[in-house]
């Protein structure tokens, strides 16, 4: 199962459809002992998360998962310090740079240098980036020896399941970590267009509504199903959920999107957008 929790709303109130708020700590135990008995092992988090890391740490739970963070700062060894503290940790499977920015600053390399070090000694396992962009990942792996990166792949945003895009991850043998499976809830919400500042995108909604009725799938399916069957590529997508019965309605409905009969491939793609004032959440208004 490619799933890798997503854990912002243990330290946040995250994303535009979390009707829960942030949770709490009795339920962040109980999603994590429920992701491990369905074998989902990965846990994405960061110290810009609030206090996600704490509360992971504080489950007694943090040594058996496989734990990615992400450093934000230029002080690259005192976060790494400070996140092996709060997770209740001796080391980290990855740990990457929150954004690019720091990595092609005129002092990119050392920030990077001081991860090397810290994989050198066994603290960090792999060291990569969480991208925006396909021209941050060419810009990035031509400079750096990233072994993981983070980047958004859903139906609306298929620029990191392209083609080339594959070739260049494989060439690098570089993993992929997908984001934004359902684009910050956006597309779990039937209605959405009707809201003020996506009423704008009313075609790309309808035409994606239109695919789903088409197959008889409820939304959390269908959006799965890009992961399950279209991204082999994807070593794992990051997922976040408020409660237990939402991380088993999660599981339940990954394993209805790999039996799922998918539409045309010409169709699929034709569910893409390129207009970043709908696939990049950071430029929402309203």
């Amino acid at each position: 199962m490619k799933i890798a929790l997503g854990t912002a709303q243990f330290g946040l109130n995250y994303g535009i459809s979390n009707t829960l708020g942030q949770v709490k700590k009795n339920e962040i135990k109980r999603i994590l002992s429920a992701a491990l008995d369905a074998g989902i092992t990965v846990v994405d988090t960061a110290s810009a998360y609030g206090i996600s890391e704490s509360n992971i740490g504080q489950s007694g739970l943090s040594q058996a998962l496989s734990i990615v963070t992400k450093v934000s700062s230029e002080n690259i060894h005192a976060q790494v310090e400070k996140s092996l503290k709060n997770l209740n940790c001796d080391s980290i499977d990855a740990v990457l740079f929150h954004n690019c920015e720091l990595l092609l600053s005129s002092s990119g390399e050392d920030y990077f240098s001081q991860l090397e070090q810290l994989k050198t000694k066994g603290i960090v396992k792999r060291i990569g980036v969480s991208v925006y962009n396909p021209k941050e990942l060419e810009l990035l792996s031509e400079r750096f020896n990233l072994d993981l990166i983070q980047a958004p792949v859903n139906w609306l945003d298929q620029r990191f399941i392209q083609p080339e895009i594959i070739d260049k991850l494989i060439e690098k043998n570089i993993k992929l970590h997908a984001r934004s499976i359902f684009l910050q809830g956006l597309l779990l919400e039937p209605m959405i267009q009707n809201n003020a500042y996506f009423s704008q995108f009313n075609n790309e909604f309808s035409q994606y509504n239109r695919v789903i009725n088409e197959l008889g799938c409820n939304r959390l399916t269908f959006a799965l199903a890009i992961i399950a069957q279209k991204a082999p590529h994807i070593e794992n997508a990051i997922i976040g959920c408020c409660s237990q019965e939402q991380l088993t309605q999660l599981i339940d409905s990954y394993c209805a999107a790999k039996k799922l009969t998918l539409p045309s491939d010409d169709v699929l793609a034709s569910l893409a957008s390129s207009n970043l004032a709908l696939i990049n959440p950071s430029q929402w208004l309203g």
